[in-house]
């Protein structure tokens, strides 16, 4: 996907929602959103594939959850929250969560595991450290007390 294309909607979005992103996390939206799209192809991730979809839909409404977060982080006085996505699907509201707050602990779950390869490789790619993926549904993680109520925020 080009930057140029997706840059000018995520930027204003996230503007607009209160939530300013640095070059270096636009960098990252693009490359997610670029592996979004390949990825795609072969696997269903997701029906919003245009740039301004992605953008918006995928991204910023995703990041409109960061203002309470990290009102929750000053509650408890420090940043490395753990915060758990239960049925991520292709990384939403996680990724780009962990990618405007990087000092989260950011825990992954789904039932598919061709979707936890993905956002296993959108991780790396990406460079996200904090980042664990459980393949799980979340049924089956409700009733087990490794991860039943372990997680600051789900």
């Amino acid at each position: 996907m080009p930057e140029e294309e997706l840059t000018p909607v995520l930027q204003e979005g996230a503007t607009s929602i209160e939530v300013p992103l640095n070059a270096e996390e636009i960098n990252a939206f693009c490359k997610y959103a670029q592996l979004l799209r390949e990825r795609n192809k072969v696997m269903n991730l997701t029906n919003i594939v245009d740039d301004q979809g992605i953008a918006m839909r995928h991204f910023v409404d995703s990041l409109t959850i960061v203002p309470y977060i990290k009102d929750e982080q000053k509650k408890q006085g420090r940043e490395n929250l753990s915060i758990i996505d239960v049925g991520t699907g292709a990384g939403f509201p996680g990724i780009p969560v962990k990618v405007k707050l990087p000092k989260l602990k950011l825990i992954l779950m789904d039932s598919l595991q061709k979707r936890i390869n993905f956002l296993e490789d959108v991780a790396k790619e990406i460079n996200l450290d904090g980042v664990t993926t459980i393949h799980s549904r979340a049924e089956d993680a409700g009733r087990d007390k490794r991860y039943r109520e372990k997680y600051d925020i789900a």
